[in-house]
């Protein structure tokens, strides 16, 4: 993973500094800088960390490979589960409901990273005292591991809310889980209820 990663920030700046040179050989040539002046130079210097950073050449007929990622460094990914709701439920005020979810166990290898990964759709009620707090949390195996914050009225209708990324390391084992779901409601007026309407979460696997 921190391979794949080095190599998408290695990315970015290559590409961050060829746009950066492209502009300024606009910039140049509009106001008529004459070559092998300063500017110019600075230019060529540019193009030339460019090509460097890339791993291309290094100055005119010296071609230099730059440093490359070890075999197999991309790793793979896959999804080892796919949670969801298959009915509406509603969450009643003043307190903390179960979530029901379908195909919520699997298995983690012990060299893998894995993410959690998905959207919720809630139904807002038309009012709520004392609104604070009111999310889906999701826990792995008894333990919180991310949540998804149910938006307050004046908000109406069903809104769809995305889970903020959970992660779960590489446990050194193979190991079993479980995936459940609680939606904390805190409104306390009677009919201030918000409903649950679909649950997806995707569990995926890096190794």
């Amino acid at each position: 993973m921190r391979h794949r990663i080095t190599a998408h920030v290695r990315g970015n700046v290559v590409g961050c500094i060829a746009l950066c040179a492209t502009f300024a050989g606009t910039s140049y040539a509009a106001v008529g800088l004459e070559p092998g002046s300063v500017r110019t130079t600075a230019l060529e210097d540019a193009a030339v960390l460019r090509f460097q950073l890339a791993g291309q050449t290094t100055n005119a007929g010296n071609s230099t490979p730059g440093p490359t990622d070890p075999a197999g460094a991309a790793g793979s990914g896959s999804i080892g589960a796919t949670a969801r709701l298959t009915s509406s439920v509603v969450a009643t005020k003043g307190g903390s409901t179960d979530i029901p979810l379908t195909g919520n166990s699997w298995t983690q290898a012990a060299n893998e990273l894995e993410l959690l990964a998905g959207t919720v759709a809630i139904g807002i009620p038309t009012s709520c005292t004392g609104m604070f707090g009111n999310a889906l949390t999701l826990s792995v195996d008894g333990t919180p591991a991310t949540f998804a914050v149910a938006p307050a009225p004046p908000t109406s209708g069903t809104v769809t809310m995305p889970f903020v990324i959970g992660t779960l390391s590489e446990p050194g084992r193979v190991t079993q889980h479980r995936l459940t779901a609680r939606f904390g409601n805190s409104c306390s007026k009677d009919g201030e209820n918000y409903t649950v309407r679909d649950v997806k979460v995707d569990v995926l696997r890096f190794r």
